[in-house]
Order: C-alpha cells, then structure tokens, then sequence
C-alpha cells in the first residue's frame, strides 16, 4: 500500500507498531476508526438535513453508503 503522503520513515514506523499490536488492539483500532467515521457522516447529514429526525438522518447515512435504491428498500421508502 502507497502512502504517497508519508515518509518512508514514519510508514516504518506506522507498519512496525500495528505488526506489534495484537489481535484485539488491531481490531478496536478498527472499531475506533469505524466510529469516527460514521459520526463524521452523522455531523455530514445534520448539517445537510438540518430539520430531520434521527430516523430521517439515519436513513440519509444509509443513502450515502448504499445508494439510494438498496436504501430506500432497506428502510421500506418509496
């Protein structure tokens, strides 16, 4: 994997610390990530949507990861 915006230094340093992480800490780092993300995506949506329920904001999210037709079938909208 290019990281094309980091040193060769700090990608060493990057790798070497997740191959000394353990299974579970790689994982929870994961997890931490997937959180940050998907609350960046909720702050995303309010702004858009600054009237919408959480049902309405969660169904925006839905939109924005799987398109809107597998969204509107997921949450039954027409």
């Amino acid at each position: 994997m290019a990281l094309s915006d980091t040193s060769d230094r700090a990608r060493e340093v990057y790798f070497r610390r997740l191959r000394e992480m353990t299974p579970s800490e790689r994982l929870n780092l994961g997890v931490a990530f997937w959180e940050a993300g998907h609350e960046l995506q909720r702050a995303v949506a309010r702004r858009d949507y600054p009237d919408a329920d959480e049902d309405e904001i969660t169904f925006q999210i839905a939109v924005r990861r799987f398109g809107p037709e597998l969204a509107r079938k997921a949450y039954r909208r027409t």
